[in-house]
């Protein structure tokens, strides 16, 4: 299921690359993926993937993705790569009277 997700979010980011008719390349991804937890070597072995496929700005976003699913290469490479976990969680357990602030409290005075 998992990959499935990631292959279609994959197909989305080739699909707006290709219409504007630029072609996949790694920088392109990284940026793209930006929010995933991917190596630069898995970013490279991606994107020859990708233009393996022959994937061209005249397919749809449907076709694209039936493509991108239907590689086992991009299927192993998917396996590898989730979505980066927020670094801000913060935790808090409050008791009394007070306000419970994890980062900056912004207050607005009336004047």
């Amino acid at each position: 299921m998992e990959e499935f997700l990631i292959g279609a979010v994959l197909s989305g980011i080739a699909y707006d690359i290709m219409k504007c008719g630029a072609i996949l390349g790694v920088d392109d991804l990284k940026q793209r993926l930006r929010g995933w937890v991917i190596s630069d070597s898995e970013l490279i072995a991606m994107t020859y993937a990708l233009n393996k496929l022959e994937l061209t700005d005249e397919m749809s976003e449907i076709a694209i993705e039936r493509k991108i699913v239907a590689s086992d290469e991009l299927k192993q490479l998917l396996e590898n790569i989730k979505p980066a976990t927020e670094g801000n969680t913060i935790i808090q357990h409050h008791s009394g009277s007070g306000d419970n602030v994890g980062r900056d409290k912004i207050t607005h005075s009336e004047r």
